[in-house]
């Protein structure tokens, strides 16, 4: 079994080792799926689910009697992933979870401090060069903040490494707050909040 990593330098960061749930997501846009895989995964400290199932089940559209009957579309498969799509599956299975937008650094420290699970969504998509269109968006887990500097990510858009005194060994990668901050406010600030539901096994 692995050494833990040293998170000393992360001064705020969850209690759950939701990096030992890392998993890759490889060359798909299954960044979503992959993070609710990882979530549910650590809520339940068990592997029960796999990125990859997942998202074909999110690509599903599902159909909904309450409050009135509607559809509801997850994902567009191979491409984006839904906020209230995540939300969808997760209470499926489940769990508490919600979203929202406009969400600030001092409520996901707070999450943190709660050691709630909280997702983000972030990334550019109106980026364009030469002409054609670039543009992107990930969906990744906080774990920690160093305030005023970078904060700590289980992000399932990067392979673990395989120098063992890394932190990215663990499924964990930095991102500067400024940065970060920046990307994040191209999607309106979205988090996704998810939380074990008493009683579920």
């Amino acid at each position: 079994m692995a050494e833990k990593p040293d998170l000393s330098p992360v001064s705020l960061r969850l209690r759950r080792p939701v990096y030992d749930y890392h998993q890759y997501q490889g060359y798909t846009n299954d960044c979503g799926p992959t993070c609710v895989a990882i979530a549910a995964n650590a809520l339940l400290e068990e592997e029960r689910f796999e990125g990859p199932v997942v998202a074909e089940e999110m690509s599903r559209v599902a159909f909904e009697w309450t409050p009135v009957p509607h559809l509801v579309v997850q994902r567009v498969p191979g491409w984006a992933t839904f906020p209230w799509g995540i939300v969808y599956y997760l209470r499926k299975h489940g769990f508490q979870a919600r979203w929202r937008p406009f969400g600030k650094l001092e409520k996901l420290d707070s999450n943190v401090r709660a050691d709630r699970i909280t997702m983000v969504i972030l990334g550019e998509p109106w980026r364009w060069e030469d002409g054609s269109y670039k543009g992107w968006g990930h969906v990744k887990i906080l774990f920690g903040h160093v305030p005023g500097q970078r904060l700590l990510f289980v992000d399932p858009g990067y392979a673990r490494s395989s120098d063992e005194a890394s932190l990215e060994y663990h499924g964990l990668f930095w991102e500067g707050e400024r940065e970060f901050v920046r990307l994040w406010r191209n999607y309106l600030r979205i988090y996704v909040e998810v939380e074990k539901r008493p009683g579920v096994i």
